[in-house]
């Protein structure tokens, strides 16, 4: 085993949380399909779990859907600050063009995780049962305690933490509490630094809560991979955390 520990295309994976199209300042980054695709084979990632780089792109997310069909599960980024035409557009995309589930970032559109505007966008998620993905581990708009009462009141609508907690130690531990007290909140891992608390939410919070992401194109697949290889678990665990539990969350399998 000590081998494959360092072979990046070793385990089957799917990437649970990463993006397309261009980021401006201050990241000033881009993917694209062509880039998607060479790193889904080169890192051997069945299935990326895809959103757009904004509120206002999901059309990017349908069209690299509609190349991929087989490979990408699109999620569809709403901005509840926008209300009433925001609630409206995430149905459409949801009924009408049967995208995979629901992508929030707090953090770059400026509301609290637990706002009341962010409840009609949980009804709908629970009426067309998709689950919600959303930004955890920055303050004040996005930290993992404001995330579990959103859970508290939304127990029915399966909820990931997008980097349960991100950068930092207490943000981290936080998000672990937070999946632990609330059982519809989920956790993944990219950008999140410490490889021990990947292995401790395995064991605290439940062996099937726990999935591996990318983040594409703010991390790399060799450092987001690495720090799963690296954090711990044996084997049958690692494919839980690479594979195994988001296909069972995306209804999969």
């Amino acid at each position: 085993m000590n081998d494959v520990r360092y072979d990046f295309a070793y385990f089957k994976k799917i990437d649970a949380h990463s993006h397309i199209g261009s980021f401006g300042s201050p990241f000033n980054v881009n993917f694209n399909e062509e880039l998607l695709a060479r790193q889904m084979d080169e890192y051997n990632i069945e299935k990326t779990i895809l959103c757009p780089a904004g509120a206002a792109l999901n059309e990017e997310v349908r069209a690299a859907w509609r190349a991929m069909p087989d490979r990408v599960l699109p999620l569809c980024w709403v901005n509840a600050n926008l209300g009433a035409a925001a609630y409206d557009m995430l149905e459409r995309y949801l009924r009408d063009e049967g995208f995979a589930g629901v992508k929030m970032q707090p953090l770059f559109d400026a509301f609290t995780a637990d706002s009341p505007m962010v409840d009609p966008i949980m009804d709908i998620a629970r009426a067309y049962r998709k689950p919600v993905f959303i930004h955890c581990g920055h303050p004040p708009y996005s930290l993992p305690w404001q995330i579990g009462l959103l859970a508290e009141r939304h127990p029915d609508v399966p909820t990931v933490m997008i980097h349960m907690g991100h950068g930092h130690g207490v943000y981290i531990e936080g998000s672990i509490n937070m999946a632990k007290k609330y059982d519809n909140l989920f956790l993944e891992v990219s950008g999140m630094p410490m490889g021990c608390q990947i292995r401790n939410a395995y064991e605290t919070v439940g062996s099937e809560r726990v999935m591996f992401g990318i983040d594409s194109p703010f991390h790399h697949p060799s450092v987001e991979i690495q720090r799963v290889l690296s954090c711990g678990l044996p084997e049958k665990a690692l494919e839980d955390v690479f594979y195994n539990n988001a296909a069972k969350f995306m209804g999969l399998r």
